[in-house]
């Protein structure tokens, strides 16, 4: 009896003092501040940049359209003015919910409960779903009953419950979502704000703006429902657009370095630890690499302005003022992006998502969704050496023409409007050729190369189209980068990763995400199309990279979409694969003959050439198991017989172990016999007809020439360690450079081009 007795009042005094250590001060919540701003870190554990939030200014409720709190009581609170600190209705309710669904579906805090875990983090720490937790949580929201009114409680909640991107408080929101203060905004503004808290990164209008306007149009309806507004009113409300504004300030100080990368960082973390991220000063420790972030941004910089200038040709388009003011309908300029992962394990290392992050906070390095052209033909080539094709095949470069569908037809072209006759599959690619990579694609089938992409990291749906081999698939820099990452690392995928760990101040480590890889291709494909790559850049169309004096193992592979309106370089060394990427947000031709060979790759050597400096470099890879090396008559894609002696210059090849051609020697008088090329699965689509578009024509192609920069700014001085040569691809010879801006290649056979104008390009 007597034991019942001391535990009920121990119970009791428990109760009382909101456990042992005391209740908090509710009384300071009137002036209330954030614990802490989490400090960003690099790779190497020194510090860059901190995630503090933007501190809105206090607003009394009066100053507030009513519309505003009458929003979030209808969305969080329904009977907010009629019950304490908790509304026993809506916990019966929830709990009768949770039981009928088999799992947490509805809350039943209340908006004192809510202020109270947000003002006291440390006592009542939000991701910890614990009775003990909500018990202490009911306690201290009636201590907060007992001493605000219901206004005063209303009033606390809209200045320092979070909204998301570092804003905390109502007027913080207004301003960073819509760049008006908070009384001034309107019914529509307001329901989108009130849908905020119950999710700020899964709701949030820029990121996921579908949703947002499904939780907007939800808060509508509850507030209709319950009398808070007309029916007219909801209605109008409803139709209403979002009106966000791009151009949005998120922290202070958040123009500093490695910007993109910064506002990268907190999405990841408030997805992660939701509001409870500011509730302390957490030290994170990312993958940033600051000496080759450094290197991109002021290559990229260079990169541009010499553009501007007219150093690759005559620039027509607007020029980049750093004082401008620029509308919320995004920059006019030349804009550019670097993107850098670890080919290993996919950390971030450096994260350029624009050219001025002040005028334009738009991050396209995973926002922006453009037409890669060439940079797509790898996974093209992948497809079909896994199907069974060789590099020394021969591929048929003669006019082509497709049906469509109806009458209907369209015939790609090369970029310099030639055909060739005969090209091998490791010419088609290293030179970059359209006719030849649209008769490989519809040969091993548009859905197969699809699945290859999809498989790499490129995001469906992928168009089932003929062009779509030629790069009409429009993905971020940030996807086509991580999809490239398999050719790298011998067919091991690597998703980009921006963290490493998270310690409180203690050393505490409580967030540490690992690497997370996967499966992707044949050791031994990955190699064959790295090798093919590799002699991409020895005499291919990404030669600027040696002109541009890097001399190490790099593989790569440009891209070009129509009128030179996208110019794309996306290289990788055995240790780092880097994207680059220039052309106007609207998209316009960058300069007459812009390619990514030309305006792209040499941003990729200078500031890899910055990188290697004073560490050792990489050794080139070397060949998987289930990879062989011959001989092979050029003139058939053929392997040599051993000892046979050949009247021309035989040539170095790859092949799958198993998959090489039969051995011949063509001067012994043995005849030959290979087909010139494979042949469509339906014979139906193709005809070797000279080139021409009828009715509406989808986008025609040309292949890139070889890069030349004469005009490129001057390199970087190379790297003070000496690095380990690389060694040539193929016995092919290294053409010297033309003087021109875009030389032609030399053609294997070159027919009288055609007289009628080729269609449109794109590449």
């Amino acid at each position: 009896m007597v034991a019942g007795v001391a535990g009920i009042f121990f119970i009791g005094a428990a109760w009382a003092r909101c456990g042992l250590a005391g209740c908090p001060d509710v009384g300071r919540l009137a002036s209330y501040q954030p614990g802490g701003a989490p400090v960003l870190l690099d790779r190497d554990g020194k510090p860059f940049a901190d995630l503090a939030p933007v501190e809105g200014e206090v607003v009394p409720l009066k100053s507030l359209p009513r519309h505003v709190p009458q929003a979030f009581i209808a969305a969080e609170d329904r009977r907010f003015y009629e019950h304490g600190a908790v509304d026993l209705r809506r916990v019966v309710g929830a709990l009768l919910a949770n039981l009928k669904a088999g799992s947490y579906e509805e809350g039943s805090s209340t908006l004192t409960m809510q202020l109270a875990r947000n003002a006291f983090p440390d006592r009542i720490p939000g991701q910890r779903r614990t009775l003990g937790r909500k018990l202490l949580e009911v306690r201290v929201a009636q201590e907060i009953e007992g001493q605000f009114s219901k206004d005063e409680i209303l009033e606390l909640y809209l200045n320092h419950i979070y909204f998301g991107n570092g804003a905390r408080g109502i007027e913080a929101a207004a301003q960073h979502y819509f760049g008006i203060p908070a009384s001034k905004l309107d019914l529509p503004q307001a329901a989108l704000l009130a849908g905020l808290p119950k999710g700020p990164s899964h709701y949030d209008p820029r990121r996921n703006p579908k949703q947002a306007r499904e939780r907007r149009d939800l808060v509508l309806s509850l507030m209709e429902e319950q009398k808070r507004i007309t029916p007219e009113a909801a209605a109008a409300a409803r139709n209403a657009p979002l009106r966000v504004v791009r151009k949005a300030r998120t922290a202070r100080g958040d123009d500093g370095f490695a910007p993109y990368f910064v506002e990268e960082v907190r999405r990841e973390l408030e997805d992660h630890f939701g509001d409870t991220l500011y509730d302390e000063t957490l030290r994170i420790t990312t993958t940033l690499d600051t000496a080759l972030q450094k290197a991109a941004e002021e290559e990229l910089d260079r990169q541009l302005r010499a553009v501007e200038a007219g150093a690759l040709g005559r620039f027509t388009g607007p020029r980049y003022v750093a004082a401008a003011v620029v509308d919320e309908e995004g920059t006019t300029y030349l804009q550019g992006i670097v993107v850098a992962l670890r080919v290993d394990n996919g950390d971030v290392l450096a994260w350029v998502g624009g050219r001025d992050f002040r005028q334009s906070r738009f991050d396209r390095v995973r926002s922006s969704r453009r037409q890669v052209g060439s940079a797509f033909k790898p996974f093209v080539y992948a497809t079909a050496l896994a199907a069974g094709h060789s590099l020394s095949e021969p591929l048929s470069d003669q006019p082509l023409r497709m049906s469509l569908g109806g009458r209907r037809y369209w015939a790609p072209q090369n970029f310099d409007g030639r055909f060739e006759g005969q090209v091998t599959l490791r010419d088609a690619l290293v030179r970059s050729k359209n006719v030849p990579t649209v008769r490989l694609a519809q040969a091993v089938g548009v859905a197969q190369v699809a699945g290859t992409a999809e498989r790499a990291g490129i995001e469906p749906p992928i168009p089932d189209e003929p062009s779509m081999a030629l790069g009409t698939v429009s993905v971020s820099p940030l996807e086509l980068t991580a999809a490239y990452t398999p050719f790298a690392a011998y067919g091991e995928g690597a998703k980009p990763r921006t963290v490493l760990r998270v310690e409180r101040p203690d050393g505490e480590v409580v967030w540490e995400p690992e690497p997370e890889r996967r499966h992707v291709l044949d050791p031994a494909v990955a190699y064959l199309v790295t090798d093919v790559l590799r002699e991409a850049i020895a005499r291919g169309t990404g030669t600027a990279v040696r002109q541009a004096g890097f001399q190490g193992p790099v593989a790569g592979k440009t891209g070009t979409t129509n009128d030179g309106a996208d110019a794309w370089f996306v290289g990788y060394t055995p240790e780092v694969v880097a994207t680059v990427w220039m052309g106007f947000d609207q998209p316009r031709p960058i300069v007459p003959q812009a390619t990514g060979g030309r305006v792209a790759a040499p941003v990729w050597a200078r500031m890899m050439l910055r990188f290697y400096q004073g560490r050792p470099m990489p050794k080139a890879w070397a060949p998987p198991s289930g990879v062989i090396e011959a001989t092979v008559d050029p003139a058939t894609g053929l392997v040599l017989a051993s000892g046979c002696q050949t009247q021309g210059a035989a040539r170095r090849e790859v092949f799958l172990a198993g998959n090489a051609p039969r051995e011949i020697c063509p001067w012994s008088g043995e005849p030959v016999f290979y087909a010139p090329s494979p042949e469509p699965l339906d014979e139906e689509l193709m005809a070797d007809l000279p080139p021409e578009v009828t009715e509406e024509p989808i986008e025609g192609a040309r292949a890139e020439a070889p890069s030349s920069d004469p005009a490129a700014p001057t390199p970087s001085p190379a790297p003070s360690s000496t690095p380990l040569p690389e060694p040539t691809p193929s016995a092919a010879p290294t053409p010297v450079p033309a003087a021109t801006p875009t030389p032609e290649v030399a053609p294997i056979v070159e027919p009288t081009p055609t007289p009628s104008p080729p269609p449109p390009s794109l590449n």
